[in-house]
C-alpha cells in the first residue's frame, strides 16, 4: 500500500514538473536565418551595426504553467551558446559562465549578451595595430543559442552568415 502511494506521489510530481516549459526564439531582424552584407572587415564596425540598431536581436520566449518566484515574478535562468565558423569550420564555442535571468515575453537584447564579437575579433592575426580586430577573409556562420534552466523546451537558434573579402590593403 505504501508503495503504491509513493509510486503515484512520484508521478504526481513527475507530471508536474514535465508540465513546466518554456518556448520561444532568437531573431535578427524579425528572421531566424539571416544574411548580412558587410561593409568592412572589422568586427568592431559589425558591433557599431548592432548598437545603433542596424541589426536588432530579438529575444522573445513564453511560459507553460512555470510558476512565480517569492515575488510573484515568472523568470527563467537561460545558458547563452555562441558558436562561430569560418569556411565551415568551428572557430569557436562558448557557454557563459554564469545564466541570466529573462522574463517571459518579446525583447531586444544586446549583441553583448553573446560572444561573437570578441570571437570575431580575435580571429585574424595583427601585424600591426591598426590591423586589431579585422576579420580575414572567408564565409562566417555565427550561432547564438539560448537553453532554458530547469525546464522542458526550447529556444530556436538564430544563425546569421556573412561573407568577407580580401581585407584592405596597407
Amino acid at each position: 500500500m505504501k508503495k503504491g502511494i509513493l509510486l503515484c506521489m512520484a508521478m504526481l510530481i513527475s507530471v508536474a514538473l514535465s508540465a513546466q516549459s518554456v518556448a520561444g526564439n532568437i531573431m535578427l531582424n524579425n528572421k531566424s536565418k539571416a544574411e548580412l552584407t558587410l561593409e568592412t572587415n572589422s568586427a568592431v564596425q559589425l558591433f557599431k551595426e548592432f548598437k545603433t540598431g542596424t541589426y536588432q536581436l530579438g529575444f522573445t520566449f513564453k511560459t507553460d504553467d512555470v510558476k512565480p518566484n517569492v515575488y510573484k515574478e515568472t523568470i527563467v535562468f537561460f545558458d547563452f551558446i555562441t558558436e562561430v565558423q569560418k569556411d565551415g569550420k568551428l572557430i569557436e564555442r562558448i557557454i557563459r559562465s554564469k545564466p541570466i535571468p529573462y522574463f517571459p515575453g518579446e525583447m531586444l537584447i544586446g549583441a553583448e549578451s553573446f560572444d561573437f564579437i570578441g570571437i570575431l575579433s580575435d580571429i585574424g592575426q595583427a601585424k600591426y595595430p591598426d590591423e586589431v580586430g579585422l576579420m580575414p577573409a572567408g564565409e562566417y556562420q555565427v550561432s547564438l543559442m539560448a537553453v532554458p534552466k530547469g525546464f522542458k523546451g526550447a529556444i530556436n537558434p538564430l544563425e546569421f552568415y556573412f561573407a568577407l573579402r580580401k581585407r584592405p590593403t596597407r
